[in-house]
């Protein structure tokens, strides 16, 4: 029980993304990967916030558990997730800039 207290404390809760610092696999990114967006971002983020938001929470959640605090940053599953939460940016939006 103490260990899944530690994580959820840790985390948010399996798939809710971490809390405090977030570990940098530095991605070559600096932009929002979203055409037309150009926006700033952090390393640690996967797209601006705007958009980021507009990534349904089930794509969000998926994204974030399968990042696993950077363990699962170059699995199958995460690359996967990622892909998926760009293109429900790209459909729901119509490519347009946050």
């Amino acid at each position: 029980m103490t260990g899944q207290l530690a994580v959820r404390a840790v985390t948010g809760g399996l798939g809710r993304g971490p809390r405090g610092q977030l570990t940098t696999l530095w991605s070559g990114a600096d932009r929002c990967p979203i055409p037309r967006c150009g926006n700033e971002i952090d390393p640690s983020r996967l797209m601006c916030r705007a958009h980021w938001y507009r990534v349904p929470k089930e794509l969000r959640d998926r994204v974030w558990a399968t990042w696993r605090s950077g363990d699962g940053a170059f699995s199958g599953d995460h690359r996967q997730a990622v892909h998926t939460a760009v293109v429900a940016v790209l459909t729901t939006v119509g490519n347009i800039p946050g």
